[in-house]
This record gives C-alpha cells, structure tokens and sequence, in this order.
C-alpha cells in the first residue's frame, strides 16, 4: 500500500499536465493515475520474482521493474526499472507498456522521448489499457512525439471515456469540437 501511495504522488507531480478549469478548480488526475493503485505491485522475493520474470512472466517482470523503480528492498535504479517495464510491455503487459512511456516521457532513468513514449501508449492502448489510450491522446493533442491530431485525440480519449474516465469524456468533446476561430484584433466572425 506504502508503495502505491508512493508512485500516485509521485504520478500526480510527474503528470500535473492540465490546466485550472474556468472555475478555478483543480485539474483531475489523468486516468494513468487513477490506474496506479490497481497495476503496480513490488517484489518481496526480488530473487523469485526474477526467475518468474526470466522465464517468461509478464506480471513478474513489471512487479520486478515497480520493485526498482521504487527502491523497494532493492537499492532503486530508474534505468533497470525502464528495461523491465518495456521487457513486461513486449510480453503483452498493457500497465507495464504505461509506465515505460511514461519513463520515457519524463526522462526516469532514460532520456527523455517523446517518439517512444507515444509508441509505448499506443501499445498500452493497443492491448486494450484505456490509461495508455488517454496519454497517447495527450501526445496527440499537443504534438508530442507525434504529429498534432485533434480527432486522433478525441478518438482516444473517447476509449478512456468510455471506459468510466469522466476528465476523458471532456476532453473527447473538446477535440470532437470544430476550433473556435482566433483573431489577433479581438474581433468576432
């Protein structure tokens, strides 16, 4: 439990990517933090947990790169931490896939990428993770790592959406929206 509340805070500082509504509030969390609680577990056998994740576990290796990327009975080691994330995500793990983009996307032990990054939550997104869909969408919102594509957005956000994330289905609206048109002197259409 320690290390769930651990990695939301330190979630919740990483991905603090919206702004204050209109009426002041605080943004919500993006649906990549809501799922951390539920996706990220540590190691408390690092040794069996290795084994399980050398001989092809999927679960074990992310459970293993959580365990290091938090220093949990293990010194912590970001970059180790990454590998087993993206080592878990080719074996089909849709969180692991998450949170190696996320890595990416923040510089955890790698350099920053935004093109991997986006690859690593299409991928999340792909093996059906709504988390990973509503980040790529941010990718391609704001054309990071990716070309700028409002619909390609919408239409991601729109899985998280539907999925139960109310901050998507807003954001789905939005770029569904046709733009609202912007004029240096101030003026209207």
């Amino acid at each position: 439990m320690r290390v769930a509340l651990a990695a939301l805070l330190v979630l919740l500082a990483a991905c603090s990517r919206g702004k204050s509504s209109p009426t002041g509030e605080a943004p919500a969390p993006s649906s990549s933090v809501i799922t951390l609680g539920m996706a990220v577990g540590t190691c408390p056998d690092v040794a069996a947990c290795e084994r399980e994740c050398d001989a092809g576990s999927p679960d074990r290796c992310r459970r293993l790169a959580a365990t290091y990327a938090f220093g949990e009975g293990v010194p912590q080691d970001e970059r180790r931490a990454e590998g087993l994330f993206e080592h878990a995500c080719d074996m089909g793990d849709p969180s692991a896939c998450l949170f190696a983009g996320q890595a990416q996307e923040y510089a955890h032990g790698v350099p920053k990428n935004d093109v991997k990054a986006g690859k690593l939550y299409a991928r999340s997104c792909d093996l059906g993770w709504p988390a990973g869909c509503f980040n790529e969408g941010i990718m391609f919102e704001n054309g990071r790592g990716v070309p700028a594509d409002r619909e390609k957005a919408g239409d991601l956000y729109q899985i998280a959406c539907t999925a139960g994330s109310k901050t998507a289905c807003a954001k789905a609206q939005e770029m569904h929206a046709p733009p609202v048109p912007f004029f240096l002197d101030g003026g209207v259409p």
